[in-house]
């Protein structure tokens, strides 16, 4: 049995969701190979939140393994590595003691971007690449292993059982647009008034609007749902799903959705629909994968790092324009 071990230091929602194209990639190029996903000290989502999405990739999951770097003390604290033996161990964090405790796992080939590939067996000759988003530095690290052109058109595999769930919710005859208005920081959040006033234009042009809201925006929602008394919240509605499954399930449904740069932003990124993502303070470029249906506003565009800055007409402007070509 062919085995590939994957290590990190746990996932959180957006970073799980951010790799989700890497579980893709691992799977189509070794598609003969099972795939062990394990994490050091933290849980990953991949065994929980995204578990039903996940599972497709991954067949087994080791967590809070605890590894050891000296060789007087067992591999793991958690689980017996003694015995085990893996084609391919793929480290994708880069702190040195985590790596060195991890080479002490049998393997045939060891691939780690730590302290610049010193431990890897199959070293990257090419000269290092400045990359605007993240993942790009992993896919790069299974070029390594096996190199093979890239899927650009990646959507997230969304299970048959839950989609069935959400086509009950969601008339085929009708046009929904998603509007997700919170964020974690209050500097990245465009104005509620602004979101509304979106909601409100395409209202009048026969869209139904889905609202998307996390835990701590209780004292929006009751607002959102004063102005738009038809919208639809998915999570609230369906339930045997985890609220991220059913985010991401939804934009199967929907025409276009809008939000800031969110954990929900990153649910939001299925390529199942165009979605429009508005930034300030941070740039764009390194948060943003390279996607037809992902469109940025940043308020570098208008020489301010206050997200508030961008005008209500110019997001009507491109949402209107993916409508056209996309829809």
């Amino acid at each position: 049995m062919k085995k590939m071990l994957v290590f990190s230091n746990g996932e959180k929602i957006g970073d799980g969701i951010i790799k989700l194209p890497l579980l893709n990639e691992i799977h189509r190029r070794f598609p003969s190979h099972r795939l062990i996903w394990v994490t050091n000290l933290g849980p990953t989502v991949y065994n929980h939140e995204l578990k039903n999405i996940a599972q497709k990739y991954i067949y087994q999951i080791i967590e809070k393994v605890n590894l050891k770097p000296f060789f007087w003390q067992n591999i793991s604290s958690e689980y017996n590595f003694d015995k085990e033996h893996y084609d391919y161990i793929f480290d994708t964090q880069k702190a040195v003691y985590r790596s060195l405790a991890l080479k002490r796992i049998k393997c045939n080939h060891f691939i780690s971007a730590t302290a610049n590939g010193i431990f890897s067996t199959i070293k990257n000759d090419t000269k290092k690449i400045n990359r605007n988003y993240y993942l790009d530095d992993l896919l790069n690290l299974l070029d390594l292993i096996k190199f093979k052109e890239r899927e650009t058109n990646f959507k997230v595999s969304i299970p048959i059982f839950l989609e069935k769930q959400l086509s009950k919710l969601f008339n085929n005859k009708k046009k929904y647009i998603g509007i997700a208005p919170g964020a974690g920081e209050i500097n990245k959040i465009w104005p509620l008034e602004k979101f509304i006033a979106i909601g409100k234009y395409y209202e009048k042009k026969n869209f139904k609007i889905v609202l998307y809201l996390g835990p701590k925006e209780t004292k929006i929602r009751k607002k959102l749902i004063n102005e738009f008394p038809d919208s639809i919240i998915p999570e609230e509605i369906l339930d045997g799903f985890s609220n991220i499954e059913v985010v991401m399930g939804s934009t199967k449904f929907l025409s276009c959705a809008i939000s800031n740069d969110s954990g929900i932003s990153h649910m939001l990124s299925t390529n199942y629909c165009p979605l429009i993502k508005l930034f300030g303070p941070k740039e764009s470029k390194k948060f943003t994968p390279d996607s037809k249906l992902l469109q940025t506003i940043s308020s570098s565009d208008y020489n301010s790092k206050d997200v508030s800055v961008i005008p209500v007409d110019r997001v009507v402007f491109e949402i209107d324009n993916i409508l056209k070509h996309y829809v």
